[in-house]
């Protein structure tokens, strides 16, 4: 984020201290959302066919596959994908698919190739590329090659340390991967990142739709209260500054600490150090810049009541002390204590909307991310 951009956020948090105290911080619009959007299986469908299966999503931590032959696997659009990094070291994604007869070729889940993906009924094998290298009695095969039959190739890219692939192959060369994250380094240029080395894994299912848990991310409004025994002191109460981009929303989280810039000339004001960052990057991953790291937060909808979410930090190099494995554990159980918070509120939401959807949510002036949000799922699903 360029250094005016930083200062002037600052600005606006000590403008609306002053407008809070005199409860003038909002213009007090309302609006309302469907609840049904929640539990409709139609409405997951789409979701998941138009939003998760045709867009740039992140499926991991480029730092997962360090070594040549290193891969993990992903099914949870519906399509099984793998991710290898090759002997060239680039990070490639393919369907898990042999294409002889359509075997699945990998099972675990992570792993290592030594030396070529056999498939383990025929024996047809493919390097680390996906071009294909050899065919069990090929004389019986003679309209097969590597042009017409190496692996299917989906569009992979490494950004921000992050693996982001369009899981349907039809959609091959449509993206512009840097246009579409133009919003996303709008903010995060400037700031120092380092290696993105991935640290502590974190993964589990959680009963609610994946549309509430980033509702429940894009908004401060239930900081003091939701979080009052975890991050909830630390931050001013009821307070961010939201950038209403057309795609990846960004807001930020002032903490009491920035209130002791205002001593300091604008020129030494470091936004990281006084505020964390939240990024959804549409459709499937919260990333938070914190003052020393990154913390990545991906799901995908199982059903329309239940999503997978995985998270991992990125780190600015290894941990290679007792003592700095132990910060960074420490940083690990504050974020997950405050999201595991943010999940019980999202599984009591579920738990209504299951019971009852034929009603709308009331959604106020300090959450109008959320509206955004919701109104951009609508018109992607509407083809606008």
């Amino acid at each position: 984020m360029r250094k005016e951009q930083q200062i002037q956020i600052v600005k606006t948090v000590f403008e609306k201290l002053e407008k809070q105290k005199n409860k003038q911080d909002a213009d007090g619009v309302t609006y309302q959302i469907d609840a049904d959007r929640y539990t409709s299986k139609e409405r997951f469908e789409q979701e998941k066919e138009i939003l998760f299966k045709n867009h740039p999503i992140v499926l991991g931590a480029a730092g997962q596959l360090k070594d040549a032959g290193d891969y993990f696997l992903h099914d949870l659009t519906g399509i099984p994908i793998m991710v290898i990094k090759g002997k060239d070291g680039t990070i490639r994604a393919f369907l898990n698919m042999c294409r002889h007869r359509g075997v699945r070729l990998l099972e675990e889940t992570e792993g290592h190739i030594k030396r070529n993906i056999v498939c383990p009924y025929h024996a047809w094998s493919y390097d680390t590329t996906g071009c294909l290298k050899g065919v069990f009695h090929s004389q019986g095969f003679k309209q097969v090659d590597a042009d017409s039959h190496s692996l299917i190739e989906l569009d992979c890219w490494v950004r921000l340390g992050m693996v982001f692939v369009v899981p349907n192959p039809q959609l091959k060369g449509k993206f512009d991967i840097d246009r579409w994250l133009e919003e996303v380094y709008t903010i995060t240029e400037g700031f120092d990142f380092g290696t993105y080395y991935p640290y502590h894994f974190k993964e589990g299912e959680l009963a609610s739709n994946w549309k509430l848990i980033v509702d429940g991310a894009l908004e401060g409004y239930h900081f003091k209260i939701a979080h009052a025994k975890t991050i909830g002191p630390y931050f001013l109460d009821n307070m961010s500054v939201n950038t209403e981009n057309k795609l990846h929303a960004t807001i930020v989280f002032p903490k009491r600490a920035m209130k002791k810039m205002k001593d300091k000339s604008p020129s030494d004001w470091r936004l990281r150090k006084g505020a964390n960052v939240l990024l959804h990057i549409f459709p499937n991953t919260i990333l938070l810049i914190e003052p020393d790291h990154l913390m990545a937060v991906t799901f995908c909808p199982i059903d329309e009541k239940t999503t997978q979410m995985k998270s991992f930090m990125l780190l600015p190099s290894e941990p290679m002390t007792d003592k700095e494995k132990a910060y960074w554990d420490l940083n690990a159980k504050i974020f997950w204590d405050a999201i595991q918070e943010d999940n019980e509120m999202a599984i009591l939401q579920q738990k209504s909307f299951n019971g009852f959807s034929d009603t709308h949510i009331t959604v106020g002036s300090y959450e109008k991310l959320l509206v955004q949000f919701e109104n951009l799922v609508d018109s992607i699903l509407d083809g606008k």
